[in-house]
């Protein structure tokens, strides 16, 4: 009989032997010679205290950048132990925001970050009172710190987010997994108090390529082409051939149909792709982006022209589906837990009536959202589609065809 996946859930606090009083450089307080023991963060299992976790990762939809990975943890706290104000928790004085968190299911890391806050709610008993923690992943960081001013030098996207992460105001101290890009960034002046979030959100818009943080908190910025001809990792399906799947939804409108493109970088004048077919059948839909970092105004034009490619005309987009991970065998649980943003999956829904009998398509995931409760762990995930153009790729007998295949700028 499937039962839910076992939870973990650690959170790290500041500590020394025994949660004693740590030794801190340059601080007042802890920083007295003789007064204090050489410490670090402790992680300790909370998992005792757990009453429900909910995690939310993910973007709302294509063209927009990732947000912030969040997690609220429900810990039923009757000694208060998760009370900052409690001065006999063992944890004490060292319950506060930017404790170290993390959440495991059966081994499988799916959330890493900090404790943005902690809000108790006091029962009438103590023996009711519950606290919340509030979490967030790394993204809550880089969205705090802001650079000093400076002049990269022209670079892959890559390389330009390498830069900023490896800035002595920045000195960024978590994992990550950087690859290089395929879009040449300028030389251009990074003005002094500019957000570091939101610049490397642009080097990503201009890369038209992805940044998130995964689920074990490791900071990734994949390029474009990671939507290119993608390879399906594993299948949804609802006729057994693959992880099933309680629902599936769709959308098929205007929210991503765009038929004239305007691009530009200081590299020079605004850039124009436009469809004419596409703007008589639908009315001329409207997609600018006039802050792009690319190095030239040739590669700010062929941004526009792939941007029209992909939206120009409707599609209709498997966006999500849902899954009750404790009605499943082990071995579907591990994909389920294991698949992360921008891992590419296949989806199929089958008929009953109708043509065809079935559809399939291959999408990216852009969203993981867990809802964990005793005996029940739901996961829903949202996707996108991928690049439906096929693309040259050299040695490969599908995408290798002279004539037949695209080349992707």
């Amino acid at each position: 009989m499937s039962s839910a996946p076992t939870i973990q859930v650690v959170v790290g606090f500041e500590t020394t032997v025994n949660f004693g009083t740590p030794f801190q450089l340059d601080n007042a307080t802890f920083g007295k010679l003789n007064t204090g023991t050489l410490g670090g963060v402790q992680p300790v299992d909370v998992t005792e205290y757990v009453q429900a976790i909910t995690i939310n990762r993910g973007r709302n939809r294509e063209l927009e950048q990732f947000n912030a990975g969040t997690a609220a943890l429900r810990l039923h706290d009757p000694t208060r132990i998760f009370d900052p104000l409690n001065s006999a928790s063992p944890y004490y004085p060292f319950v506060g925001p930017r404790n170290p968190v993390s959440v495991y299911a059966d081994g499988i890391e799916i959330f890493c970050g900090f404790v943005t806050d902690w809000d108790l709610d006091y029962s009438f008993t103590e023996t009711g009172n519950v606290t919340t923690a509030t979490c967030a992943d790394a993204f809550t960081v880089l969205a705090n710190q802001n650079m000093n001013e400076w002049t990269p030098t022209a670079q892959l996207s890559g390389a330009r987010v390498s830069a900023v992460l490896s800035r002595s105001e920045i000195v960024y101290q978590g994992p990550t997994s950087i690859a290089a890009g395929n879009s040449t960034l300028g030389a251009y002046l990074v003005p002094a108090g500019q957000n570091v979030l939101q610049y490397l959100q642009n080097v990503s818009a201009s890369e038209q390529g992805y940044l998130f943080v995964a689920g074990d908190g490791t900071l990734t910025f994949h390029g474009r082409d990671a939507a290119l001809n993608p390879s399906s990792l594993m299948t949804f399906a609802d006729d057994g051939s693959g992880v099933k799947y309680q629902s599936l939804t769709n959308a098929y409108g205007d929210e991503l149909l765009y038929n004239y493109i305007q691009t530009q970088s200081p590299a020079g004048a605004v850039q124009v792709a436009s469809n004419a077919n596409s703007i008589a059948l639908y009315q001329a839909q409207q997609f600018s982006k006039l802050d792009l970092l690319n190095s030239t105004t040739a590669e700010v034009a062929a941004l526009g022209n792939y941007l029209l490619g992909r939206y120009k005309d409707p599609v209709l987009r498997f966006t999500g589906v849902q899954t009750q991970l404790a009605a499943m065998s082990s071995t579907d649980q591990a994909a389920c837990l294991g698949l992360d943003l921008t891992d590419v999956v296949t989806i199929q829904k089958t008929f009953t009536a109708g043509a065809p009998g079935s559809v399939v398509q291959t999408v990216i995931t852009s969203g993981v959202f867990h809802d964990i409760r005793p005996g029940s762990h739901v996961i829903r995930f949202t996707f996108e589609s991928t690049d439906q153009n096929a693309y040259f790729v050299l040695n490969s007998a599908v995408f290798g065809v002279l004539d037949q295949n695209l080349l992707a700028f």
